[in-house]
């Protein structure tokens, strides 16, 4: 659309001079026909350069919008990897307990009189494995938390600026429809200049018909 306007523009430089100049040969003066083609040139400049504005203008908001869907996927990449890692730990933390139980067990078969000790250690380690499982819970819950919150804060702010960039865009869109119905109006003037220059002609060739020839 933008290339159309453009080449339109262009082309109608030289039949609209043609045309003024064949009116206003007989209305207007030489010096209104040079303003009113500067003013087509100009006009045909702007419309240009709105349509080179309005190019890197789109290109501006797609590179926009790739920067923060490449924010986004980082930020979950990393809250993917933290939770992989508690979970880890956590996970680790429960084979050593299990390991231990197991020696333990192994320990009060062996000994009888080792039993109070072994079970005391037990205890302690029991009460151990419960306060590392609550803290990696905790940790493991605070990342959580803190990923969706992320995800929330980016998620607005994403929609924000998609509806920023979409008013943007309309706004836009408007400029260029008003771009183009004033270049739908200035064909109409010169298909009106032509339609004149025409019945001029035509009432010249009539005049020169009814004219009887000089003696």
């Amino acid at each position: 659309m933008r290339l159309f306007l453009w080449i339109t523009a262009a082309n109608l430089l030289p039949v609209f001079f043609y045309g003024c100049s064949a009116f206003a040969r007989r209305e207007r003066s030489a010096e209104q026909i040079a303003a009113e083609a500067v003013l087509l040139g100009k006009k045909s400049t702007l419309l240009e350069r709105e349509n080179q504005i309005l190019r890197e203008e789109n290109l501006a908001l797609s590179r926009d919008v790739e920067i923060l869907r490449s924010e986004q996927q980082k930020k979950d990449a990393e809250a993917a990897a933290e939770r992989e890692r508690l979970q880890t730990q956590l996970k680790a933390a429960e084979t050593t307990i299990a390991n231990l139980n197991e020696k333990i067990s192994i320990l009060e078969s062996e000994s009888s009189g080792k039993l109070r000790q072994l079970t005391a250690l037990n205890e302690q380690l029991a009460k151990k494995y419960a306060e590392d499982q609550r803290k990696l819970q905790e940790e493991l819950s605070r990342v959580q938390l803190e990923a969706a919150q992320e995800r929330e804060r980016l998620a607005k702010e994403n929609a924000e600026k998609q509806f920023l960039l979409g008013k943007e865009i309309q706004e836009l869109k408007q400029r260029l429809a008003d771009k183009e119905k004033e270049l739908h109006e200035l064909r109409t003037q010169l298909n009106g200049l032509r339609a004149s220059e025409a019945a001029l002609l035509k009432q010249l060739e009539n005049l020169k018909a009814n004219t009887p020839p000089q003696k």
